[in-house]
C-alpha cells in the first residue's frame, strides 16, 4: 500500500498543499511551526477520519474559511482516490473513486495508516487511559465491527452515568453494556494474544498484559458500588494493558533504552499483524520522533522497517540524512 500525493485545502495553516511521495523512506523537513504535524495528522485522518490529537473537525478549518478538504491518490494492487470534505455546519462527506461513501467500512478495508506521535513513544509510561486508547485506536483499524461496538458501548455508557448521578435504575443500560462489552473483549484478547505471538518471534524477552477490569464478573455485581459513588467503575472503559520485560513490569523496572526498543518492537509486531488480518501492507507515519526517541536507535530501527517492505512517512525538524536514499519533502520550498 502506498500513498502517492496528499493534497491539503483549507486544513488548519495550509490555504493548499500538494505533497508526492515515493515507495519507500519519506521525511518531511521543517521548523517548528511549518505544518509537519499536521501533513501527518491528514495522512492518519485519511485510514479512520478522525483527529488522532482528538480535535473536532471544525477546528481543522483554516481561520476565516468554511470548510476543509482532503485529497489523496493511493496505489493498492489498484488505484484508488479519496476525498474527505468538512463544511462548518458540521456535514462530513467521504468520496472513494467519486462515490459517496454511507459508513467508514470501504475506507478502512482500502486504506491503513498507522500512526505514531507523542503521546505514543513513551507508551509503556503512559495512564491506563491513553493505553487504552492507542490499542482500541489499532483494534479499531483491524476490525471495523470493534470500532462500531466500542462507539455504542461509550454511548449507553454516558446514559448509564446519567442514570447513576439522578440515583436511577442502571440494570436496563447494564444489559446493553454487556452486549458490546463482551465482544469488545474477545477482540481485544484475541488482538493481544496474535500481538504477543509475534513479539515472541523478534523479542522473547517482551509480552504484553490485557488486563480486563470485569476479571469475569458481571456488571450488576457493581450496582450497589456504582450507586454510592455516582459513576460506573467496571468494564472496558477501565481496562488497561500492562508492558514486560524479563517478566517485570516494564514500568518500573525496564531501562528508559529497553523501553524505547520495547515500543518499536510493538511498530513491527503491529505493522505484521495488520498485513496478516488486512492482507495489505499498512503505511507506517512518524510525527517528530526524534524528540523523544533516540536517533541511533530509532535508525536502526528504520533498516528494520526496510525489510517488511512498507512506506514510512517521517516529520524530523533537524534530522542528519547521512547518505541513505530517502525522499525528502522540505517544507521551507512549498510553504
Amino acid at each position: 500500500m502506498i500513498l502517492k500525493n496528499l493534497q491539503l485545502i483549507n486544513f488548519r495553516k495550509f490555504s493548499y498543499i500538494k505533497l508526492e511521495f515515493s515507495e519507500g523512506i519519506n521525511f518531511i523537513i521543517g521548523e517548528n511551526g511549518a505544518g509537519k504535524t499536521t501533513i501527518i495528522e491528514a495522512i492518519s485522518y485519511l485510514s479512520i477520519p478522525r483527529s488522532f490529537r482528538g480535535v473536532k473537525d471544525e477546528f481543522l478549518i483554516k481561520f476565516n474559511e468554511v470548510g476543509w478538504t482532503i485529497k489523496a491518490e493511493i496505489s493498492n494492487l489498484i488505484e484508488h482516490n479519496i476525498q474527505i470534505t468538512y463544511k462548518k455546519d458540521g456535514f462530513k462527506v467521504i468520496y472513494l473513486d467519486g462515490k459517496k461513501l454511507k459508513t467508514f467500512l470501504k475506507l478502512f478495508e482500502t486504506f491503513s495508516v498507522l500512526t505514531f506521535h507523542s503521546n505514543n513513544y513513551n507508551l509503556i509510561d503512559q495512564s491506563p487511559e491513553i493505553k487504552r486508547k492507542f490499542f482500541d485506536w489499532f483494534f479499531s483499524m483491524l476490525n471495523y465491527e470493534y470500532f462500531i461496538s466500542l462507539y455504542k458501548y461509550k454511548k449507553i455508557l454516558i446514559q448509564k452515568n446519567k442514570a447513576l448521578k439522578t440515583k436511577s435504575d442502571i440494570s436496563i443500560w447494564n444489559k446493553q453494556l454487556k452486549q458490546y462489552s463482551d465482544y469488545i473483549i474477545k477482540i481485544r484478547k484475541n488482538f493481544i494474544t496474535q500481538l504477543n505471538s509475534i513479539i515472541k518471534e523478534q523479542n522473547e524477552k517482551m509480552n504484553i498484559e490485557y488486563k480486563n477490569s470485569l476479571n469475569n464478573k458481571n456488571f450488576d455485581d457493581f450496582i450497589e458500588l456504582e450507586m454510592k459513588r455516582g459513576f460506573s467503575i467496571i468494564g472496558p472503559h477501565r481496562d488497561n494493558y500492562e508492558f514486560y520485560f524479563n517478566e517485570k513490569n516494564a514500568k518500573f523496572f525496564a531501562s528508559d533504552g529497553e523501553k524505547r526498543r520495547i515500543f518499536l518492537d510493538l511498530v513491527i509486531a503491529m505493522t505484521k499483524l495488520t498485513e496478516s488480518v488486512k492482507k495489505i501492507k499498512p503505511v507506517l507515519a512518524f510525527d517528530d520522533p526524534f524528540n523523544v526517541l533516540d536517533e541511533k536507535n530509532f535508525k536502526n530501527f528504520i533498516k528494520e522497517i526496510k525489510n517488511l517492505n512498507v512506506q514510512v512517512i517521517i516529520s524530523a525538524t533537524n534530522f542528519k540524512l547521512d547518505n541513505e536514499n530517502y525522499h525528502v519533502i522540505d517544507l521551507k520550498f512549498l510553504t
